[in-house]
């Protein structure tokens, strides 16, 4: 290039977006972004980066910019916004997503990780893995892991590992060299009409590998048994490796290989469990909680094998692993109460976060708060939504997060009636945050655990929740060292 491209990010605070932002100031592109929100949960990166961001959104901004990369989600909520138009009309408008496709994963092996559940979590485990066995790669996730300071790994490698989203068929812009998937359930009713239409993306986003490609999934995930049987043929005639991972059940489908695992112990420390592959049989421990990651996890190793990575170093990369950013992630202890923030908004991946932990925490009262995100999930899966509550202990539901979903006029669901429909006397609507922490915080004892989930504003009420306790408590030790310190007088 005569002269760097200049690329201007527009919501560059988002989760996938500030990774590829800071990405792709490290690869030599000039970066600029805007938001409205002057700070968000993932911007930190972006200010230690020195990535110029401006307040709120205009069509000024574009002015020496080769590149306007939005977010998908403006489509929905402001289409016709000057920046965007002004970009249109220049020819120079694009996702996120397509500008890491067609810049940022050129000429890379792309290994890519997809899936209705656990992309997050799946794709940091596969970047460290690759990471220690000397692969060296660049790493996009839609999080932040602590020790890599952001969603990101910033390499000079042929070797590229990102997180691929299935909304708006966003991963069709990526085309891998290998391709794990965790889970096809359907999701993003918002842009999907049924499960069919979503499988399809799927379906398409696996013709997109380059070939010869590996193909690592799930054998347990009826979606993924769906996609299989509709594809045999076409994965044998281009002659994709296929390899296949499951804890119980496994799939009658002609794997090139498969690794079959068994959990041996889940306990606060994570889980030991043990795999069997063509020729062995190792024990591992992982540093996370459930049965769902120690799946995610069959699907890292079976990927970072058939990359020559040795079963030793990925058992020093499990055990180490404590998760990401937002993923069960444990915010604070008040007075021997613990709230995590987890960032579950599907039914399915709350009721394997609750049943984890009741799992563990047998003799504890778990608290589930949550956040619905979208309007169109909720109507999708009243029932799943219901029997996931049902998991914890009590659970507060708090209002629904409507974000893309803000122009659509969506009549919205009557969470009173919703909620009431769960065990009794286990949940209650409360629509405010501060309420809600109220709430809890005077409901919470000594030994209970507190649960946040949400993909919206619910990391918001995680903290005023951590601040209500904070100020319960003390004001509560305070009152109890006053009676005592007292007493002698009266």
């Amino acid at each position: 290039m005569d002269r760097k491209l200049h690329v201007h990010f527009m919501g560059i605070g988002g989760s996938g977006m500030a990774p590829i932002a800071v990405i792709a100031k490290k690869s030599g592109f000039d970066v600029s972004g805007c938001d409205y929100n002057e700070t968000s949960y993932y911007s930190d990166a972006l200010r230690d980066s020195k990535i110029d961001i401006k307040l709120g959104h205009s069509a000024d901004h574009l002015e020496g910019v080769d590149i306007l990369a939005v977010t998908p989600a403006v489509f929905d909520i402001n289409p016709n916004h000057p920046e965007i138009a002004l970009a249109r009309k220049r020819n120079i408008l694009m996702t996120w997503q397509e500008f890491m496709g067609k810049y940022l994963q050129k000429d890379k092996f792309l290994v890519a990780v997809a899936g209705t559940h656990g992309k997050s979590t799946t794709t940091v485990l596969t970047g460290l893995a690759l990471e220690a066995g000397g692969l060296d790669p660049i790493v996009e996730a839609g999080t932040i892991y602590k020790p890599w300071g952001g969603g990101f790994r910033i390499a000079d490698s042929k070797y590229f590992v990102c997180e691929a989203d299935e909304f708006n068929c966003n991963f069709l812009n990526y085309s891998p060299s290998l391709i794990i998937i965790n889970n096809i359930e359907m999701d993003h009713p918002e842009f999907f009409k049924d499960f069919t239409e979503f499988k399809l993306a799927f379906k398409k986003f696996i013709t997109n590998m380059k070939h010869p490609g590996t193909l690592v999934v799930n054998e347990e995930s009826e979606g993924i048994r769906d996609v299989l049987i509709e594809m045999k043929d076409w994965l044998q005639e281009k002659n994709v490796k296929v390899i296949g991972y499951y804890l119980k059940h496994k799939f009658d489908f002609p794997f090139r290989v498969e690794y079959k695992g068994e959990i041996m112990s889940i306990v606060e420390e994570g889980v030991d469990f043990d795999v069997y592959g063509p020729n062995f049989k190792e024990s591992f421990k992982l540093g996370l909680l459930g049965a769902h990651n120690v799946s995610n996890s069959l699907g890292v190793l079976s990927a970072a094998i058939e990359l020559g990575i040795n079963l030793e170093t990925l058992k020093e990369v499990f055990q180490k692993y404590k998760g990401i950013g937002r993923r069960t992630e444990l915010i604070a202890e008040v007075n021997k109460i613990k709230v995590f923030d987890d960032y579950g908004h599907h039914p399915t991946a709350i009721a394997a976060v609750l049943d984890t932990f009741k799992t563990i925490y047998s003799d504890k009262k778990v608290y589930a708060v949550v956040e619905p995100h979208q309007i169109s999930r909720l109507k999708l899966f009243p029932e799943e939504f219901i029997a996931a509550l049902n998991y914890a202990d009590e659970a507060i539901v708090t209002k629904t997060y409507v974000g893309r979903e803000i122009n659509k006029n969506l009549e919205p669901v009557d969470m009173n009636s919703l909620v009431s429909k769960v065990d009794a006397g286990k949940a209650t609507y409360i629509e405010d945050f501060n309420n809600v922490a109220d709430v809890i915080s005077s409901k919470a004892k000594q030994g209970d655990i507190i649960i946040v989930f949400g993909a919206g504003n619910s990391h918001k009420l995680t903290k005023l929740i951590v601040e209500c306790l904070r100020k319960t408590k003390f004001y509560e030790n305070f009152q109890i060292k006053l009676s005592t310190s007292t007493r002698h007088y009266f």
